[in-house]
């Protein structure tokens, strides 16, 4: 099997980026109006969908006025606050995204892992591994632990011999790889997390070729329950250390702090 490619940015950092240089060239300005979706499709080269599922997240936040009739137009705004606002949407997009993705991965994956195990061939079982020696080799690769990590997801989707499964999975990678790329981020931020995510993946093989459904299913589970519950850890640890930068010395801190006595 070959090494799903690795596509395009995402859209809503398409249309930030285009649209940030348009504030800095003084070609966009608050109050103008944007081209209309056909129009933006062609320019970003997305479909027509994506353009309006990236433009309903700059509604919500603030950074659009959608105008029935009438057209899209930038808010009103001094240009850095806009700015902002647009750096904003984009991580509250991503976070949920990853979180979102999540769900349906557990949701997804622990079947394909069980159906896996049950049916799986020597070519499944194969590739499979392929992509679990490329993953093992890509410690310091981060674009190369991104295609092994999805490929070996993708295999195992694979392995479950229904085509609803595989093509459910190959028609989510886009967002698969995307979330991966984040969580692989968070997880491998600390010393350790590299091989103890690789031999997550090891033990969930060997419940295939084993043929131990059961146990391949239960560690597909416990593998998407741990990657949330770091991502989780990972942003309150940020939040401490923002907490740290402000306030240095502890005479410094405020006296009615969370925990205080």
């Amino acid at each position: 099997m070959d090494s799903l490619p690795v596509k395009s940015p995402k859209v809503y950092e398409i249309i930030f980026n285009q649209i940030k240089e348009s504030f800095i060239s003084g070609e966009l300005k608050p109050g103008d109006k944007l081209p209309p979706e056909r129009e933006l499709s062609n320019r970003f080269k997305v479909s027509r969908t994506s353009i309006r599922e990236a433009l309903r997240v700059l509604e919500i936040n603030g950074v659009i006025e959608i105008r029935p009739g009438d057209g899209t137009f930038i808010r009103q705004s001094d240009v850095k606050s806009l700015i902002e606002q647009l750096s904003t949407s984009i991580i509250k997009a991503e976070d949920n995204m990853v979180y979102e993705m999540l769900e349906v991965r557990r949701v997804i994956e622990t079947e394909c892992a069980f159906l896996a195990a049950q049916r799986a061939n020597s070519l499944d079982l194969q590739n499979i591994l392929k992509a679990l020696e490329e993953m093992a080799r890509s410690e310091h690769d981060e674009e190369l632990g991104l295609r092994a990590d999805l490929l070996f997801h993708h295999s195992i989707a694979q392995a479950t011999n229904n085509s609803i499964y595989a093509g459910l999975v190959h028609t989510l990678s886009d967002q698969m790889k995307n979330t991966i790329r984040a969580t692989r981020r968070h997880r491998f931020a600390k010393p350790g997390h590299f091989q103890e995510t690789l031999q997550e993946h090891k033990e969930i093989y060997y419940s295939i070729a084993l043929k131990d459904a059961d146990k391949a299913k239960q560690l597909m589970n416990a593998h998407i329950i741990r990657i949330r519950e770091q991502m989780a850890a990972a942003t309150l640890e940020s939040i401490g250390e923002v907490k740290i930068a402000a306030y240095p010395n502890e005479k410094d801190q405020p006296h009615n702090a969370v925990g205080e006595k």
